[in-house]
């Protein structure tokens, strides 16, 4: 059911990913996904936290690899590009951003929302750690780090979701990532 609501999600976007789409495309009737879920936003909510528990996941399982700064920074990205470069991040992120405003969402699943935000930024801080133990715990460095790295794999993404955006190619992607490593190594090596 969660795997149907993803899909609707990416094919016919949130609005349009109504319960009954969804029941549909998970061949099963409204009732059942009632009975599991209660709402629709119960259902989505769970594909949220499916995608952020992969998440959290990863980042767990995460081996940060090499002998000089660019290639762990070149490790880390590998991990984000892994996650928010998937279709699926796309769906995720509609649900997260819908939820997280609309006004009638509810105040439990707003507080889900964060608990995972604050479970995902635990996991990164250690990986950051990792990539550059001279520099010890400094969380905001690792807060820029990854939202640098995550904003430019996301606006990958973006753009290759767009139709007519001409950026198709895994290449262009690749040599984004590359140039975004190069000059964070330049950075941090280079007080």
């Amino acid at each position: 059911m969660l795997a149907a609501a993803v899909e609707c999600i990416l094919e016919e976007g949130y609005y349009r990913a109504s319960s009954n789409r969804i029941a549909q495309r998970a061949g099963v009737t409204w009732g059942v996904i009632q009975y599991h879920f209660g709402t629709r936003e119960q259902l989505l909510l769970a594909v949220a936290r499916q995608g952020a528990e992969e998440l959290v996941q990863l980042l767990t399982d995460a081996e940060i690899a090499g002998d000089t700064v660019e290639e762990r920074l070149d490790s880390l990205a590998d991990v984000i590009w892994l996650h928010y470069r998937r279709p699926e991040f796309l769906a995720h992120v509609q649900v997260i951003l819908n939820l997280s405003k609309d006004p009638r969402t509810s105040s439990d699943t707003v507080r889900a929302l964060t608990d995972t935000e604050r479970r995902i930024a635990a996991q990164w801080q250690r990986l950051v750690e990792e990539v550059l133990p001279e520099r010890g715990h400094d969380a905001e460095l690792g807060s820029v780090i990854f939202e640098l790295i995550r904003g430019a794999a996301i606006g990958e993404g973006l753009l290759e979701a767009l139709p007519r955006s001409g950026r198709k190619n895994a290449g262009a992607s690749g040599a984004t990532r590359a140039s975004l490593v190069r000059a964070l190594t330049l950075l941090l090596t280079n007080p």
